[in-house]
């Protein structure tokens, strides 16, 4: 057994060891809002408005690069959409729109106080993903023969090990403009295998396009920093719109819900906007699913920071990644 197994099996007895003690005293508290309210400062310039949300609305376009067919960008794509609808943020559907064109001019023809339709052009951001780079490959391994502790004969089939890597940008542009915000570059590898395959050439096609397809999902994975880093930019946005007190903790409201992102025991960030930039106050989590309603939730934070929040500062899903699994697939990356 080689040196990096023996630092995983470690890891995942210690995580779950820790998992599981943690788990035997976490508990779902009650409905915050029958606690009574506490007064908290404001941020200057609050509006005191406890459903303000910005839920961004964002295009979605896959780059284009010569050499990567449009089948692997429209995969990459699909990723991208998913953590934006995921962080509580809306994508645009051209297609969609242009499909229920003729019942929109129709309604605006019969109703005089019809507001008329924005989707397309709504979007503030343009997010561009794309595949700079890809490849795979397969590779035989003969069968061979093992002893056991018990000293008895263990076989190994013979297999096809799989594995492709994967490497691509991410653009986000403000719209009309087209200036760009962010660009970064990320890279996902992903591998599986075959016992007793057909051919020594391990050229099956339906083996590489499973592994294609993990190195893509692996491009931006939850809780990695690019991860993070992309949900702040298209994440959508709530406040901070008050805080009420029981036991001497408090637990803060916020204009984030469901209809939002929001989902039980989910990592959040809060944030000031100072001079156009969000900077980083504290980190919490979303409470149980008690406290995560339609419009609105309410989050925990540490008892050090709770006295530096106020009213008005922003609420967003972080990105983060908690919990056994997370652990487990952040040491898998270190051994890769």
């Amino acid at each position: 057994m080689n040196i990096k197994m023996i630092k995983l099996i470690k890891t995942i007895v210690l995580v779950a060891t820790s998992v599981i003690g943690v788990g035997c005293v976490s508990t779902n508290k009650p409905s915050v809002a029958l606690f009574p309210p506490t007064n908290i400062d404001s941020i200057p310039d609050y509006k005191d408005d406890k459903y303000y949300v910005e839920n961004r609305k964002i295009l979605v376009v896959p780059g284009l690069k010569s050499n990567i067919s449009e089948y692997i960008q429209k995969k990459f794509e699909t990723e991208i959409i998913t953590i934006i609808i995921e962080s509580g943020s809306e994508v645009i559907d051209r297609k969609m729109a242009s499909r229920f064109i003729d019942e929109i001019q129709l309604k605006e023809n019969i109703s005089e106080n019809y507001q008329a339709y924005e989707g397309p052009v709504e979007a503030k951001f343009v997010v561009i993903p794309t595949i700079i780079d890809i490849s795979y490959s397969g590779e035989y391994e003969k069968s061979y023969t093992t002893k056991n502790k018990k000293g008895e004969t263990v076989r190994h089939n013979d297999e096809c090990d799989y594995s492709a890597k994967a490497k691509a940008n991410v653009q986000i542009r403000e719209l009309p403009s087209m200036k760009q915000i962010i660009s970064f570059n990320v890279e996902g590898h992903s591998s599986t295998r075959k016992e007793n395959p057909s051919s020594r050439s391990c050229k099956e096609s339906s083996m590489h396009n499973v592994v294609i397809a993990g190195a893509i999902s692996n491009l931006l994975e939850k809780g990695e920093d690019d991860y993070i880093t992309f949900n702040k930019y298209v994440g959508s946005q709530g406040i901070i719109t008050g805080a009420r007190s029981f036991d001497g903790d408090l637990y803060f409201e916020t204009s984030l819900g469901r209809l939002h992102g929001a989902k039980e025991k989910a990592p959040v960030a809060i944030y000031q906007n100072i001079d156009g930039e969000l900077i980083l106050v504290a980190e919490g989590e979303m409470m149980g699913a008690n406290n995560v309603l339609r419009k609105k939730s309410y989050i925990e934070v540490d008892k050090n920071v709770a006295p530096m929040l106020k009213k008005g500062m922003t609420v967003m899903l972080s990105g983060k990644c908690v919990g056994y699994m997370c652990a487990i697939n952040s040491t898998l990356r270190t051994l890769r």
